[in-house]
């Protein structure tokens, strides 16, 4: 049976993935209101899985970014480059299964606090 030591020595294994992941980026954008100029974030969805060693940790975050576009001309062609990006975890389940006994181990959101924690922090900046 797994415990919560055990899911925390993985935080930096899936932080360091996390990483390395090509996030879809959404776009944020100005917007007039009735209260005045904001901006609006169309976030993107995103989907991340750690399955290793009877371990099933599935991740969705929600990424948004900055993005100067060009919608070019006769010569050149329309062009996005991405200013600066950025994302939170929206839900996160982790289970470990050992082959061996047959049990199953479910955490609580409780125990995954740490490791939401340090992907939040990860994708404060992106990009």
């Amino acid at each position: 049976m797994k415990t919560l030591e055990d899911l925390k020595k993985l935080i930096s294994t899936i932080v360091e993935q996390i990483k390395s992941t090509d996030h879809e980026i959404g776009e944020c954008y100005p917007e007039q209101d009735e209260d005045g100029w904001g901006m609006c974030c169309d976030y993107t969805d995103n989907y991340f899985s750690y399955e290793e060693d009877g371990w099933m940790i599935e991740i969705t975050y929600r990424c948004c970014g900055e993005w100067d576009c060009d919608s070019g001309d006769y010569w050149t062609p329309p062009s996005c480059d991405l200013r600066k990006a950025w994302g939170e975890v929206t839900e996160i389940t982790a289970t470990h299964y050992d082959d061996d006994t047959d049990e199953e181990t479910e955490f609580s959101e409780d125990d995954l606090d740490e490791l939401w924690k340090a992907i939040d922090e990860e994708l404060k900046d992106i990009a």
